[in-house]
């Protein structure tokens, strides 16, 4: 099994941060049902209509291949908008997905990390995400 390399590594660690366990705002899907809020089951629905998109060839992980290409596609944007700033989450977003430490981030893996992230936002855990309750919008719109 392949080893994946720093830069590979650190490509996942901010996609899957930003891309499955964030909710900077309500878009991406995020707010299903428009009503200002996320509830956990969009929160979760969105994160897993994200890890399908990385998934490019739907065997239900996210792997090397995988993340050379969204490696490409992040320098890409980052070219396109050098105002949307690098933001990321490092490894330990990484280590907090990728829970078998394989280099590679299943579905579940990233679902519970999703969990994890929307339980942390919820701070009166009503299992909604109000507008206080979620970050700040970061970068261009997905």
């Amino acid at each position: 099994m392949p080893r994946l390399s720093p830069t590979a590594l650190a490509a996942l660690s901010f996609i899957a941060a930003a891309s499955l366990a964030h909710a900077q705002g309500p878009r991406g899907g995020q707010d299903a049902n428009g009503d200002g809020v996320v509830s956990a089951q969009e929160f979760e629905d969105a994160a897993k209509a994200r890890f399908q998109r990385l998934d490019a060839n739907h065997d239900g992980v996210i792997d090397a291949q995988e993340l050379a290409a969204i490696q490409q596609r992040m320098e890409a944007r980052r070219a396109e908008h050098p105002e949307a700033g690098k933001g990321g989450g490092g490894s330990a977003a990484l280590s907090a997905m990728d829970a078998d430490h394989d280099g590679k981030i299943t579905e579940a893996e990233a679902l519970a990390a999703a969990k994890a992230r929307f339980a942390a936002l919820d701070t009166d855990k009503n299992g909604e995400l109000s507008q206080a309750e979620l970050p700040a919008r970061r970068g261009p719109p997905n």
